[in-house]
Formats: structure tokens, C-alpha cells, sequence
């Protein structure tokens, strides 16, 4: 799973957010720091290389610092110590309370007054216990398959136990950045709970603003959710839609002429109809080409014998943009009712769910 600042630091874009100060902001310790060291704050949303210090202090001979550094808003900042360890913290207008900061791991160890820095120590400190039994697992006299078995159903664990954190602080705006431990695609429901709340508590934040507008986009195309209309062009010039094959499970399979992968996959396309179409199955071409006649080569030379669409646009194709497309082959299996019930399928794994979901 990502960590803590490379999830914020893939925010960059979001540097407009980051605004003035005014008097009093962070109070802390460094414990294990050695003489003369110093500590800075950083945003993560700056592109600067190297990066600017927002305030850089000398600690005194406890260990002990204050910046002056007050954000006009909540939001995500990290602590550079001397040695290069970074630490993420949350900063309030209104206090952000104290830290207290192993030099020696770089870990926060302490906080006082900070509900949301308490959330993301609490967070680290259950992730930190699933790794370790992670590597007890992979340190035992047990054969490769035991091992694997086991790490899957701990990595099951510790998602569940992050869901459940999540679920009981969805107005926390630590957990703003802490849902990025689950896939979007598969916690949804934790996603929307998380941001939905946040966005009435903080509705001008600019964290919280992007993440929302990021889930209500993939909740268009997310599993168990009604796939979006397509309607383009076939071969032909006629409009064709998905909507039209609904009582069949339907593999939208987005690709083009022009791409390798997507043409060596098309013989398994063509055993897979052959196959289950007598059962209920069909497919549906949605081509990124922007050449008609190369387009229509390709279905020819292939044998794909099922329907086929385009615009014509390719990357910006309005099917591909719709479905958020970034790379193909890409492909989204459709259930007899119109819902999304996987995506990014392929070889046998896409065989053993098409005929889980017709022959069951």
C-alpha cells in the first residue's frame, strides 16, 4: 500500500489550495534528535525542486520547536526532519495541537490536542501490525502456497480493518487522504461515505472538493452501478446502442486496429462468442481508431463477427472517455440487467467469470 507522502505528494496539482498564515501553528518535539538539528515544514502541493521550507526552526536543547506557520484552512503538510525523514501532519486554523517525533524511525509517537493527526498515527500503527505478521508469514518453515494463502487473507484483514476505521471517522479530514489504502473500485461505499461527509463538513476544501468530484466520476462506471449508455456509429453508419443487447451479458471490448495487444487478444475474443454466445453472451467492439478503413480491415482480417462501433476519435472517443479509458485493451462485462460486474478482464480469468455469471 502507498504511504502517507506519496499519496499527498501525488496531489501536486493541488498546490493553489495551500494559502496564507498568520501567528502560532504547530507545536512539538523531536525525541533522539541530535544537537543542533532543526525541523522544517513543507506543503506537499508546491512544485519546487529542491523543495521550500513554508518555516525551518532550530530545536532548543529539549528537542522542542513552535512554528508560527497558521493555515487559513485544514489541510495536509509534512515535517522534514534533518536526516530527510518526512512526516505527515494536519494543520488547522484553530490549533494543530503537538506532535511528539522519533528521529530515530521518523514516526509521530504522541499528540495532543489533534483528533485528526491521532487519526493517522492510529492508522500507521494498525497498517505497521499487518506488515509485521506479514513478514513473520514470509520468515516461517511453511511451503510458498501456505505462505501466499495466508498473506492474501491477511491483506483481506487489514482492508477490513482500515474499512472499519474509516467507516467510524467519516467526518475526520484525516480520512480524506487514509481512503487511498482502498481501491476506489472495490470500497465504493466507503469512498462515498468518507466524502459525502467531509464535503458538508469542509465544502470548500480543496482536498476534499477534488476527491468527491474523483468518486462521482468513477461512480459512473463503478462495479454493481448501471453501465452509461453508448451509442456510435457501426460499420455501417447506423447508430447502435448498448442499451439495445440488455437481457444478454455483454463484454464491452474497448481497443483498435493500430493496437497490438488488442489484436492478439482478439482470437480468445472470438473463441470466447463462439462459445458461450448460445448462452446469452455477446460482445460489443467499441474501436479507438481514427481510421474508418483501417478499422474495418482489422474486424475483417480478424473474423470479429459481433457488433463494433466508433467515433472515430480515438483517446477521444466519447465511449472511452466516458468509461475512463487509459489504456486498451480494456474491457467491462455487463450483466443481463445492464450493471457493471467486472472490468479489466482478460485470458482465463475472463473465461471462468463469464461463465460464472451465465451458467450459474
Amino acid at each position: 500500500m502507498k504511504n502517507y507522502i506519496t499519496i499527498i505528494v501525488t496531489a501536486c496539482f493541488l498546490c493553489a489550495f495551500t494559502k496564507g498564515y498568520t501567528q502560532v501553528g504547530l507545536k512539538g518535539t523531536i525525541i533522539n534528535a541530535k544537537p543542533q538539528d532543526s525541523v522544517a515544514l513543507f506543503s506537499p502541493f508546491v512544485r519546487q525542486s529542491p523543495p521550500q521550507a513554508l518555516e525551518k526552526v532550530a530545536l532548543d536543547k529539549k528537542g522542542s520547536f513552535a512554528f508560527t506557520y497558521k493555515p487559513s484552512e485544514i489541510g495536509f503538510y509534512y515535517l522534514g526532519l534533518s536526516d530527510g525523514k518526512s512526516v505527515l501532519v494536519v494543520l488547522k486554523p484553530d490549533g494543530s495541537g503537538q506532535v511528539e517525533v522519533d528521529a530515530a524511525t521518523g514516526l509521530i509517537t504522541k499528540i495532543t490536542n489533534s483528533e485528526e493527526n491521532m487519526l493517522l498515527k492510529s492508522c500507521r500503527d494498525l497498517l505497521e501490525n499487518y506488515d509485521k505478521r506479514q513478514k513473520q508469514v514470509e520468515e516461517a518453515d511453511k511451503s510458498s502456497g501456505e505462505k501466499q494463502l495466508e498473506k492474501q487473507l491477511i491483506e483481506q484483514e487489514k482492508a477490513d480493518a482500515v474499512q472499519s476505521l474509516l467507516l467510524k471517522n467519516t467526518n475526520n479530514y484525516a480520512s480524506a487522504v487514509l481512503i487511498e489504502y482502498l481501491p476506489m473500485e472495490y470500497f465504493l461505499v466507503v469512498y462515498d461515505s468518507v466524502l459525502t461527509t467531509l464535503t458538508k463538513k469542509y465544502p470548500e476544501n480543496g482536498i476534499v472538493k477534488s476527491k468527491y468530484q474523483e468518486l462521482e466520476s468513477a461512480k459512473k462506471v463503478a462495479i454493481g452501478y448501471p453501465a452509461p449508455e453508448i451509442t456510435l456509429e457501426d460499420t455501417a453508419g447506423n447508430l447502435f446502442s448498448l442499451s439495445s443487447l440488455k437481457g444478454k451479458v455483454v463484454l464491452i471490448d474497448f481497443w483498435a486496429a493500430w493496437c497490438r495487444p488488442c489484436r492478439m487478444e482478439n482470437p480468445n475474443m472470438v473463441r470466447l462468442y463462439q462459445t458461450y454466445n448460445k448462452y446469452g453472451f455477446d460482445i460489443l467492439g467499441v474501436s479507438l481508431d481514427n481510421n474508418r478503413e483501417n478499422w474495418v480491415r482489422a474486424i475483417q482480417a480478424d473474423g470479429l463477427i459481433w457488433n463494433h462501433i466508433s467515433d472515430l476519435k480515438g483517446w477521444q472517443s466519447a465511449a472511452g472517455l466516458a468509461y475512463g479509458v487509459r489504456s486498451i485493451p480494456h474491457t467491462v462485462l455487463v450483466d443481463k440487467n445492464g450493471k457493471i460486474i467486472a472490468k479489466g478482464l482478460r485470458g482465463e480469468i475472463l473465461e471462468e467469470k463469464i461463465k460464472e455469471v451465465l451458467l450459474k
